[in-house]
């Protein structure tokens, strides 16, 4: 089942999610080192920004095109109603005109979530770095991997979330190889699920999915990503990784929930208030 759940998974694709760059902790950093972070964070918010008002400029324009658009829709309409005899020509205009607006707003929607998913993305670059300069400015993190983890744990109870993604973070860079890895790389995408960044959390526990196939914790990170692509409205979606869930737990402990969020999904799923695809 284990080897199943890493052949299905390593050919899914979250849209235009990109893959995170490493950023590693280490017991001791420089001065130097420190100084070059900080410049990494400069470069990294300043590279973040154009290429955020780039997205922005380009939605705004694919906005405007698809609005006009929808006022040419408009007049054609108008113009086959009030005519006592529909021309073909403008049957014609109206149909082809039809196909070019779902086309743009295709596109248009394509390039809201690859918007959001960039902003998730170098928001989580943005959080590791900076991380990494909190870690030489404040006191010492435990230097044994029970001690951490169990503070990392100590954090995310009290609701301290990027304390909590810290901790973590400096577990999975420090002891690689420890059985809990897998729990710490879920507890990530659950602080940022707790935090509502939902696009966050799904980039964290599809590194629970791929790094750690046939780890215990991969259950929980589908379902949690099944919900968090519900929370914003990804029905498609949600309904996929809820079905491959039952595929490959079919005992597992969420069967009567997922059931009932997948007989709810396909209740909404005409309805775009609630669900977008």
């Amino acid at each position: 089942m284990e080897m199943t759940a890493r052949k299905s998974w390593s050919g899914w694709r979250f849209g235009a999610l990109f893959a995170l760059l490493p950023v590693g902790l280490s017991a001791c950093v420089t001065t130097e080192e420190g100084q070059r972070m900080q410049q990494q964070i400069s470069q990294l918010q300043q590279g973040s920004q154009q290429s955020r008002q780039e997205l922005s400029e380009k939605l705004q324009r694919q906005s405007e095109e698809l609005n006009r658009l929808l006022d040419e829709a408009r007049r054609l309409t108008s113009s086959l109603a009030d005519s006592s005899q529909k021309s073909d020509k403008l049957s014609t205009e109206f149909i082809q005109l039809q196909g070019r607006i779902e086309e743009m707003q295709k596109s248009l929607d394509a390039l809201q979530k690859q918007f959001t998913d960039y902003r998730a993305h170098s928001d989580t670059q943005l959080e590791q770095v900076s991380n990494n300069i909190a870690t030489i400015k404040n006191p010492p993190l435990p230097d044994n991997p029970d001690a951490l983890f169990n503070e990392a744990d100590r954090k995310l109870v009290t609701r301290e979330f990027n304390e909590a993604r810290r901790r973590y973070d400096a577990f999975l860079n420090r002891y690689p190889q420890d059985p809990r890895c897998a729990k710490a790389q879920l507890n990530i995408g659950e602080a940022y699920f707790q935090e509502n960044k939902y696009a966050n959390a799904l980039i964290a526990l599809r590194k629970v999915i791929d790094n750690f196939p046939k780890n215990e914790e991969v259950e929980i990170a589908l379902y949690k990503s099944g919900q968090a692509f519900f929370s914003i409205k990804k029905c498609t979606e949600a309904k996929t990784f809820y079905q491959e869930l039952l595929r490959l737990y079919p005992r597992t402990k969420f069967k009567n929930d997922v059931t009932e969020q997948i007989r709810e999904i396909s209740r909404l799923a005409k309805d775009k208030a609630r669900c977008e695809t």
